[in-house]
């Protein structure tokens, strides 16, 4: 019998996707950063997001709760900067073994609400669940809601043979420093390249699985384009080399692509708003060319 370690999270995805029932108010479906849908104002798009933190997969067993509750919403609030959004409702699912601590639970919430409060977000509602007896894991999982200018949405899809592909800060090393837990969306920075007129991107997504498989992904949405990359461009943590910048994931910058003839100009505004944080040109869009790029997190795989 097949096995979900034999095909991964990708092609998993790309299975149960097809034939989903798509009304004609979705403008995009599975397979973005966010689903987008048409408002009750034609100028405006509608974000939904759901994402989920698992126990021992995306933080480990005595983390700091207040920490986790953090990570929840900021990972699914950096899925709505990869869209330029602004982020305004969620809905909180927890499910927990019984005997599981009750300040743990209270200590999610302090995290869950500190970044609501300091990124405009209510906190609607949710779930609770318990757990089979013999669980030794919970999780949280988050809905999102949030809205962009119909003009300035920014897909994942859209990239052109000869764009320059440019991320966001520095990576790598992210889950064995503990930045993981320090999720800073980009949530400001995405809309200020969102408003950048005809320099925009043409293609952005978030940095969550890694650049080896979150670069690939964005080429496929893009016409199965390919990549050619710099890895002496690459800007790297410290603390790391560029085979973990590349294949480590858990980094939440932004992944995009810019037109060649005035990714100059945009890079030079960057500096002067963002001085900060550095927006890094590593390449470049192919039409099939696909420079080697190992590793990655996907669901599912072993090693």
């Amino acid at each position: 019998m097949e096995k979900l370690s034999d095909i991964g999270e990708d092609a998993l995805i790309d299975r149960v996707t097809v034939g989903l029932p798509l009304g004609p108010e979705v403008v995009t479906g599975p397979g973005d950063d966010c689903a987008v849908m048409q408002s009750s104002d034609p100028e405006v798009y509608e974000l939904l997001k759901t994402d989920c933190l698992v126990e021992g997969v995306h933080f480990s067993h005595g983390t700091d709760p207040e920490q986790v509750g953090w990570k929840a919403l900021c990972r699914s609030l950096s899925d709505i900067a990869a869209m330029a959004g602004t982020p305004r409702a969620a809905l909180v699912t927890i499910a927990v073994p019984a005997d599981h601590d009750v300040s743990t639970v209270e200590g999610w919430y302090r995290g869950l609400k500190k970044a609501a409060e300091h990124y405009g977000v209510s906190i609607v509602g949710g779930e609770t669940s318990s757990l089979p007896e013999n669980a030794e894991i919970a999780f949280l999982s988050l809905m999102l809601t949030g809205t962009v200018p119909r003009d300035r949405c920014l897909f994942r899809h859209g990239a052109k043979v000869g764009d320059r592909i440019t991320v966001t800060g520095r990576l790598g090393g992210s889950f064995v420093s503990g930045r993981h837990l320090d999720v800073v969306p980009r949530l400001r920075e995405a809309q200020w390249l969102a408003s950048a007129g005809a320099d925009r991107p043409t293609a952005m997504m978030d940095l969550s699985d890694g650049l080896a498989k979150d670069l690939p992904r964005l080429a496929k949405a893009s016409g199965n384009l390919g990549w050619r990359i710099d890895f002496e461009a690459v800007p790297c943590h410290d603390d790391c080399d560029v085979g973990a910048a590349v294949g480590d994931g858990e980094d939440y910058e932004l992944l995009m692509t810019l037109p060649s003839e005035s990714a100059d100009e945009l890079l030079k505004s960057w500096a002067t708003a963002f001085s900060d944080l550095p927006l890094t040109v590593i390449g470049e869009i192919t039409e099939s060319e696909k420079t080697p790029l190992t590793g990655g997190w996907e669901h599912f795989r072993k090693g």
